[in-house]
């Protein structure tokens, strides 16, 4: 894949004996983000930042990873290859790069005294390319999905990817790691293409949750994920994306944003096109790359 916009690289760091893995967006030019929470149980870090009426103008890339509130540390040895790099906000005769970072749960999958950390996210930072893999890498490693009959009967996740460009250049793209409690749909034809499995049959969780007694399965569940553009928005513009992604997502996990879920999405852009497209168009296109990039990942994935 590539993320075809210009200046942004992708990089993983991969455990596939343990499950667990982290990836780091990053970028030569400064971003305008925002992000948008739903989930009940999110994990996350240097997000306050990202708030419209916060002062910080930009960041320096973001990091998604596994290994639940331990895989947050993963975004130090992001920070600290950018700063290697010298990129980041000039402050005091420093530079001091920006990056938020959100979590999965994927202890109960692989080894769970494994997790991304610091030189775990270092490799990958230093890994980012502007070609870059899908499927089970990288945060997607240990996801999995349909989680309501139990761990034996769920199905693969992954990292997906999509991507929209506009006639005037302008694109709008989601990288997406769906580790979702619910059932995977397809909205463009209603089918149910991942979820929980049993004797060759997937079922609705939406369904199992409303009229069955699905084993409960706590806090193992999130689809994390970011939009990224290179339209010159602000970044009230950059949330609504955001929320936009979230739409996306409530599209193609059933159910998503439950209390057991940690989903959310960043929204970034760096700047380079002054579109004359509306923020609905970007709106829109948020939408649709989300949910594809959330199939891709499953059918890349099993």
């Amino acid at each position: 894949m590539n993320s075809n916009i210009q200046g942004i690289k992708i990089g993983h760091w991969t455990d596939l004996d343990n499950k667990t893995g982290c990836t780091a967006i990053i970028s030569d030019l400064p971003l305008v983000a925002s992000i948008d929470v739903r989930g009940g149980a999110p994990g996350t870090k240097e997000i306050a930042l990202l708030d419209p009426i916060a002062s910080a103008p930009n960041i320096n890339g973001i990091m998604l990873t596994g290994g639940s509130a331990f895989g947050l540390n993963a975004s130090a040895g992001v920070v600290s290859y950018l700063e290697e790099q010298n990129i980041g906000i000039k402050f005091g005769g420093n530079t001091i790069p920006l990056v938020p970072s959100a979590v999965i749960f994927d202890l109960g999958v692989g080894s769970s005294k494994v997790r991304p950390s610091f030189e775990e996210g270092y490799a990958a930072a230093k890994e980012a390319k502007d070609e870059f893999l899908t499927g089970k890498v990288g945060v997607g490693t240990g996801c999995t999905v349909g989680k309501l009959l139990g761990s034996d009967f769920s199905m693969e996740g992954g990292l997906g990817f999509s991507s929209h460009t506009f006639s005037d250049g302008t694109i709008v793209s989601a990288l997406v790691a769906v580790n979702a409690l619910g059932s995977i749909v397809n909205p463009e034809n209603g089918q149910i293409i991942a979820g929980p499995k049993r004797d060759g049959k997937i079922f609705d969780s939406l369904d199992l949750l409303v009229n069955g007694k699905p084993q409960k399965r706590g806090f193992q569940n999130t689809t994390i994920g970011t939009i990224m553009t290179n339209a010159k928005i602000s970044k009230v513009d950059c949330k609504r994306l955001a929320v936009a992604a979230n739409d996306g997502l409530a599209m193609s996990v059933r159910p998503s944003h439950t209390s057991n879920d940690g989903d959310l999405f960043f929204a970034f852009s760096n700047s380079q096109i002054d579109t004359k497209l509306s923020i609905d168009q970007l709106f829109g296109a948020s939408i649709k790359t989300t949910y594809q990039a959330i199939n891709n990942a499953i059918i890349e994935s099993n």
